[in-house]
């Protein structure tokens, strides 16, 4: 609780008369108006919206997704729901007057196709001379595309895809880069030369043709340090991405790292580029498949020449209460968990199985280690009797509040879109039967 000193009445003004009772003021409310999302990040036009609080009800979203709700005290909680496909999502403890909700964030959800197109052709030089296999890469970067693509070998000639949603043309840059690779997958081993050419606008529909780049060599350098982990865990997977400028990650490549713990990555020296590193760390008595804890991080803006680099992956948040294959669980039955440090959790509920229908699903995001499950009776969307569920827990990081978590999601992908480290985890799964009245 944080104490703050507040000027007596002014001279001219009459006090309280009775510094017992203090004068009541009515707290400050809200109008919170926002849209709803789906996980494809279009509107989610079947959702209905409910803030609970002054006996309100849901109130269904308008053709674009859009909501208003007045008369709100916060911090508030926000329940977004779909009968139709018996999902609801709730988000805890915000302060906002105008956010953007998901309805649920599946990375797996068909994704529209892009608005636009056009392609890019050219040709690169400058290329050098090399004694293993070589190739040059190519990226088309911008605030709405990022597309790559490689150089023909034979001739030095590219053609490139550009696709983009939003306005009708797309300005960016088209990097080339020079390198070398003991297999198709792993990071590369040296770098030979490196070229851009910038302000290259493209239209829908259209060819932009004599978009030529010239490479000039470049050095290679080094890029290592230490994967640190929680106790019990090990490195299981690790990527190595290039950004020429933020929010533009290309992709190098990935490794299995060794029992050591150590990287040592080779990595171009290009002036302002900076690198990225995804770690994944699994337990080490992990069966492996869907079902294992896991915890990762993205470190960003790390340079070329650094060899002290220190990752340090958290621990992943772990289910607590109710015990794995619990029976007779009701709303308000606690569920808890071990807090992913600096982060928000989000608890996932789905039915086991369901006939003839989407299984019932239950996202609940959190700054607490704690919660119990909704009331969502104001949407038709009572807890089912007597059936089974499994549950697990995702941690996102750092995350100073919720508030900053909505803003994550009104960004967009954080892993494409971002420029900061984030950690993720995902726990493994537990089951939980609901009561007969539940």
């Amino acid at each position: 609780m944080v104490l703050s000193a507040c000027p007596g009445p002014d001279d001219d003004k009459p006090g309280n008369p009775d510094p017992t009772n203090p004068t009541p003021t009515n707290p400050t409310t809200l109008t919170v108006t926002g849209k709803v999302i789906d996980g494809a990040n279009q509107a989610a036009t079947k959702a209905s919206v409910l803030i609970p609080g002054n006996g309100r009800q849901p109130v269904a979203v308008d053709a674009s997704g859009a909501f208003s709700i007045s008369g709100v005290t916060p911090p508030y909680d926000v329940i977004v729901a779909d009968k139709e496909r018996r999902i609801a999502t709730v988000f805890k403890g915000l302060t906002l007057k105008t956010l953007t909700v998901p309805l649920d964030l599946d990375s797996d959800a068909v994704q529209p196709d892009p608005e636009h197109q056009a392609t890019v052709e050219g040709t690169v030089t400058g290329e050098q001379p090399s004694s293993a296999s070589a190739s040059t890469d190519l990226l088309f970067a911008s605030a709405d595309a990022n597309m790559s693509g490689t150089v023909d070998p034979m001739g030095g000639t590219y053609s490139l895809n550009v696709d983009w949603s939003g306005t009708t043309s797309v300005t960016g840059t088209l990097y080339a880069l020079q390198l070398e690779r003991s297999d198709l997958f792993s990071p590369p081993t040296r770098y030979l030369a490196f070229g851009q050419r910038d302000n290259v606008t493209v239209a829908k529909d259209a060819t932009l043709s004599a978009q030529d780049i010239a490479m000039s060599p470049v050095t290679s350098s080094r890029l290592a340090g230490n994967y640190v982990v929680p106790e019990g865990y090990a490195v299981s997977l690790s990527t190595l991405s290039l950004a020429f400028k933020p929010a533009s990650e290309f992709g190098l490549g990935f490794a299995f790292p060794s029992a050591s713990g150590a990287f040592d990555y080779a990595v171009p020296q290009i002036p302002q580029a900076t690198f990225s590193i995804l770690t994944v760390a699994s337990p080490r008595d992990a069966q492996g498949g869907d079902d294992s804890a896991q915890t990762m991080l993205f470190k960003r803006g790390l340079t070329a020449g650094t060899t002290n680099v220190s990752l340090e992956l958290q621990a992943p948040a772990r289910p607590a209460q109710p015990a794995d294959a619990a029976k007779d669980v009701t709303r308000t039955t606690g569920f808890s968990w071990s807090p992913f440090a600096n982060g928000v959790h989000m608890l996932m509920l789905q039915e086991d199985k369901s006939e003839n229908q989407t299984p019932y699903t239950v996202a609940i995001y959190t700054r607490e280690p704690q919660t119990s499950l909704p009331d969502l009776s104001a949407f038709g969307m009572d807890l089912p009797a007597s059936t089974e569920f499994t549950w697990q827990i995702q941690g996102v990081g750092p995350m100073a509040s919720m508030d900053a978590m909505i803003g994550l999601v009104e960004q967009g992908n954080p892993f494409e879109q971002g420029t900061g480290d984030m950690a993720v985890s995902t726990s493994e799964t537990r089951t939980f039967t609901t009561a007969a009245a539940p």
